[in-house]
């Protein structure tokens, strides 16, 4: 069997691994994104981190096939352009950078393209030919898979249903726009819906601090406003799963990332909206389920991009 590394980079955290084919970590570390000036550090750090685990394992560097990157975007191929979680990283070549460092191929996609490939190679895409993969965390994003193939766009960025924009006077997103998805459904848009409106909940209005599972919490609990946040988010977000079904007629549309690892019954309320909006005839054949990768998807992710990929 063949040896794979793969890289999560996030605003926070740099997960990195080694693993296989089977989607088996054989070993992983962490290292935190803020310790970084810019992106030729991070790249220094990110080898010597690849370098330690192969040590660790015994196995030698040009053991690994290849090296797969799961990254915020935009991307301009391997290339990193601005973005709000890394702006130090500007401009950065994260796929030549890793293999001056490494001497391994390595493929770099959205970090959602390459959590949709971690689902279909792994999880609950596995054996699928036709699906969108939806992360609801601190943002939205999506993957895509189009006969059998991960769909990602001239430049590697394809699946931004977060920056669609869904209520045009609505709230200033972080991409400049206002009223995109990401600022009605994610999990930032929840947290800031339940600060706004805090003096109106029983629940809310004694706590310091305002999480989005708080809101859930608050929902099951019977408290009003807590429901009402959670309906409009979900109202929205079925809204933008309905253009996904209608545009794509997908086999299944995947739901994950940290909202929806936390708060699974979520689904349960999404759904009924997602059919309200789609086409019925789109819809009957669509399986809506949640993804199975949990707080592992970014790496196994990167390790399927790695896996996958024909560089």
């Amino acid at each position: 069997m063949a040896y794979y590394a793969g890289v999560d980079i996030g605003g926070t955290k740099i997960a990195v691994g080694i693993g296989r084919e089977t989607g088996d970590i054989l070993g992983e570390g962490r290292l935190m994104t803020s310790e970084f000036t810019d992106g030729d550090k991070g790249l220094d750090a990110i080898a010597g981190e690849i370098k330690e685990l192969c040590d660790k394992l015994g196995i030698s560097m040009d053991s690994l096939s290849r090296i797969g990157v799961g990254s915020p975007g935009p991307l301009d191929g391997g290339k990193l352009l601005k973005t709000a979680n890394l702006p130090t990283w500007e401009g950065v070549d994260l796929s030549a950078g890793l293999k001056l460092r490494t001497g391994r191929p390595t493929a770099v996609e959205n970090d959602a393209t390459a959590a949709a490939i971690g689902e279909w190679q792994f999880g609950a895409g596995k054996g699928l030919q036709h699906f969108v993969y939806v992360t609801v965390s601190t943002g939205v994003g999506s993957g895509i898979v189009v006969n059998g193939s991960r769909y990602a766009g001239i430049q590697g960025n394809a699946g931004e249903i977060g920056h669609m924009v869904m209520k045009p006077q609505g709230s200033v997103c972080r991409c400049g726009r206002r009223g995109c998805l990401e600022t009605l459904a994610s999990g930032t848009a929840i947290q800031q819906r339940a600060m706004e409106r805090a003096e109106s909940s029983p629940y809310l209005k004694t706590m310091a601090t305002i999480e989005a599972q708080d809101v859930f919490a608050g929902a099951v609990k019977g408290d009003l406003t807590c429901q009402s946040i959670i309906r409009e988010a979900s109202q929205y977000l079925g809204l933008g799963l309905s253009y996904l079904v209608n545009l794509f007629n997908p086999q299944a549309l995947i739901l994950g990332g940290g909202v929806m690892v936390n708060q699974p019954e979520w689904l349960n309320i999404i759904i009924p909206f997602v059919a309200e909006y789609s086409m019925a005839d789109l819809f009957q054949p669509v399986n809506i389920a949640l993804a199975q990768l949990g707080t592992d998807s970014g790496l196994l992710g990167a390790i399927a991009t790695a896996v996958t990929s024909q560089i």
